[in-house]
């Protein structure tokens, strides 16, 4: 993990659900620079009792957690040295697995989560707006559904492969007049 994932601003937006007395456990997957602060940060917001730190995992256990959660949190920022998130691809993951998510409106985050539509993003290091838009996407079904919905389709419309790679075979085709017939050119 490192200062773009916005790690701090995540937990202290836990400490607060967990100051409302708000039931959750958090688990964190991947590793990086910043593990032993985090560690540190998560001990002195006495969160280790509702928060596990699995390492790197393997894609497939990945995917099994994702089937096991209630809810994807990603406090993506820009770091001091101005490296941020593109796209994750946890994003995309989280929503194709009907995992609905709070993200920030980071980089090219709300292309992805589009406010209120697949998903919720709050202003980076925002901690308490990040609690508020967790604690209602564990509250309120309605808007958990609809999220999860909306969520999957955006990813089956916009991240298909097939549709990706015939997307950029028609862009190679229309920027080179050679492509455009190739059967003209060959003769």
């Amino acid at each position: 993990m490192t200062e773009k994932k916005g790690l701090p601003t995540v937990y202290r937006a836990l400490k607060l659900l967990a100051e409302r007395q708000v039931a959750f456990h958090h688990t964190l997957i991947g590793d990086g620079d910043d593990r032993e602060q985090i560690i540190s940060l998560i001990d002195e917001l006495n969160l280790k009792d509702c928060c596990s730190w699995l390492g790197t995992r393997t894609h497939g256990e990945v995917l099994e957690h994702f089937r096991e959660s209630d809810l994807f949190v990603l406090g993506c920022e820009i770091a001091k040295n101005g490296d941020r998130d593109g796209i994750p691809n946890v994003l995309v993951e989280s929503l194709a697995m009907g995992v609905p998510a709070v993200s920030t409106n980071v980089s090219s985050l709300p292309e992805i989560l589009i406010n209120e539509k697949t998903g919720l993003t709050v202003e980076p290091q925002d901690s308490h707006s990040f609690a508020q838009a967790i604690d209602l996407l564990l509250t309120d079904a309605s808007l958990r559904k609809s999220l999860i919905e909306a969520g999957q389709q955006f990813v089956r419309s916009d991240f298909d492969n097939e549709k990706q790679i015939a997307r950029l075979a028609e862009l190679f085709r229309s920027a080179n007049p050679l492509l455009q017939n190739p059967v003209a050119h060959n003769a």
